[in-house]
């Protein structure tokens, strides 16, 4: 049995984390020694009406992959079937002006440059079994060694002058 008396599905997860490593190896031309963790974002939209209120989910998955030895970060933008790409953008400690993790548990990377500049914010889960929203995944593995990749990763960026 798993999670709540359901049977985990090894063959489909197995598929998605093929899927995943084959995009980001297709994408990323220095793939040595980065480990891949699976996160999404959820962007919020809410517009008032004079007579209602709309709220829109929007949920974007995001491949991210981090390496400890120049402390670099990969998020490469997709949909849970890994057939798509959307931006893809490094992060080095001399791209990023700010590196946190939210009350919520969201992590956030803040670019050089000012306000304008932007951030990218993305959340890390041990298990994903919602097929339409998400990959099928279970990472609980992953998601704790990214946990303690980015314990680490403020005190080297201070090294940097970035704040954390």
């Amino acid at each position: 049995m798993g999670l709540f008396g359901k049977k985990w599905d090894l063959e489909k997860d197995k598929a998605n984390r093929a899927k995943m490593q084959n995009l980001f190896n297709e994408l990323v031309e220095d793939k040595e020694g980065y480990k891949l963790v699976y996160g999404f974002n959820v962007d919020v939209k809410n517009m008032n009406y004079v007579v209602m209120r709309k709220t829109t989910y929007t949920y974007k998955s995001i491949v991210v992959g981090y390496r400890e030895s120049d402390m670099s970060i990969i998020t490469i933008d997709t949909v849970p079937e890994f057939d798509v790409h959307g931006d893809i953008k490094k992060y080095t400690p001399q791209d990023l002006r700010k590196a946190k993790r939210t009350f919520s548990g969201e992590y956030c990377l803040y670019k050089q440059g000012g306000m304008m500049a932007g951030y990218d914010a993305f959340s890390v889960a041990e298990i994903y079994d919602e097929d339409e929203l998400f990959a099928y995944l279970k990472q609980e593995d992953e998601a704790k060694d990214f946990a303690k990749f980015w314990k680490k990763f403020p005190k080297r960026l201070q090294k940097f002058g970035v704040r954390c």
